[in-house]
């Protein structure tokens, strides 16, 4: 009787713990909300990796610094680009990514060194 018992909780234990770990694998995971901050000249971080759904919030400092913007410079087949408002302090802005793929973002104003890319899972 005791061994019957111990048999069914290990089968039920390792049954949670495979389907916990399926949709992971899978890369079909829950939206996340994540933080990209806006500092002098660069984004941080400047690599993103998100699930489907997500949504991305660029926070510029809480203190008086240089302008910036976010441009979607490239993203995947039919995402229209987007572009927040110039700011160089105390401002956010948000974008719920849905379409799979590699998302290029820079800042128009420091092109050259103010790069990020996000990339979303299926």
């Amino acid at each position: 009787m005791k061994q019957t018992r111990l048999t069914i909780v290990l089968v039920a234990g390792l049954t949670l713990a495979t389907a916990a770990a399926v949709p992971a694998a899978a890369g079909g995971g829950k939206p996340q909300k994540k933080t990209v901050k806006i500092a002098d000249n660069y984004y941080s971080p400047t690599k993103l990796a998100v699930n489907k759904g997500s949504t991305i919030t660029w926070k510029w400092p809480d203190t008086t610094g240089d302008t910036h913007d976010v441009l979607l410079d490239k993203g995947p087949k039919g995402v229209k680009k987007f572009q927040s408002e110039s700011a160089g302090s105390f401002y956010s802005y948000k974008q719920k990514l849905k379409v799979p793929g590699e998302y290029k973002i820079i800042c128009t104003l420091h092109e050259q060194e103010m790069k990020m890319t996000i990339r979303v899972r299926k």
